[in-house]
């Protein structure tokens, strides 16, 4: 086989949002068609190189060619891929607004009215000794501790604050472990998802700090990457129903 024949198939179906069936169709026909147009330039007196070169360029740029199989398979996937960038574009916006811009509006406000004279979201000591005491007293970087904390200090805290602070912290994120496979074919992988949802955890909690806007906390990185995981394996059991289902339609029309 000609192995740049073959990577230009790859690129065109591996792409698709189809079931392995189909797919294993796809590249027969696609297969055909190349090694068909190849011999014909191979007849005409080109070498077997140029035929391969002449052949794919005949038959067209994979991505255009990707699309319009996408079309054909599934009518509907264009406005479904949209509204899906759209819904991760909004996600995206609210997850930041309420981690970073609000808080960051909010600081701006209070300090026009009330000046620097206390930060609801760190705490400042009175007689600091500078960046290290600072980081002391606003991070926790022992896993569960403050998880473990809320949960068993309902005496100590309203119901919602611990709501918020556990289940809320695996809520936030689990769609990012939907729309990062959804929209992203190199986040397919769990280990993908899990590295990408821990960097941008890790960095909103680093930005809290920073602009002291927020304590930074392991178990927050640690609840979101949870949150992202669930979200993945939600996203991978949807789309293997999905598969399954398309399989089953497809043998019942052909029986």
């Amino acid at each position: 086989m000609d192995q740049t024949i073959e990577t230009y198939i790859d690129e065109i179906v591996s792409r698709l949002n189809c079931n392995e069936e189909e797919k294993i169709e796809i590249i027969d026909e696609i297969r055909d068609h190349l090694y068909l147009l190849k011999n014909e330039y191979i007849d005409a007196g080109f070498n077997n190189e140029q035929a391969t070169e002449k052949a794919l360029e005949s038959f067209g740029e994979h991505e255009q060619l990707t699309n319009g199989l996408q079309d054909s398979l599934s009518p509907f996937f264009k406005v479904f891929k949209i509204g899906a960038w759209i819904l991760f574009g909004l996600y995206s916006f609210i997850i930041l607004f309420m981690l970073l811009f609000q808080r960051i509006l909010f600081r701006i406000t209070d300090f026009y009215r009330n000046g620097d004279t206390f930060n609801i979201y760190v705490y400042i000591p009175m007689e600091s000794e500078g960046l290290f005491e600072y980081l002391k007293f606003n991070s926790n970087i022992i896993p569960f501790q403050n998880t473990i904390g809320y949960l068993t200090g309902a005496d100590r805290f309203n119901i919602d604050i611990i709501i918020s602070n556990t289940l809320g912290n695996i809520l936030i994120f689990l769609p990012l472990g939907i729309f990062l496979p959804l929209l992203f074919k190199k986040y397919s992988k769990f280990t993908k998802v899990l590295i990408a949802s821990t960097i941008i955890s890790f960095s909103i909690e680093v930005l809290q700090i920073t602009l002291q806007i927020g304590q930074f906390d392991i178990d927050d990185i640690i609840l979101n990457v949870v949150g992202s995981i669930i979200g993945f394996f939600f996203f991978k059991m949807l789309k293997h129903i999905n598969t399954l289902s398309k399989g089953g339609l497809s043998r019942r029309t052909i029986g």
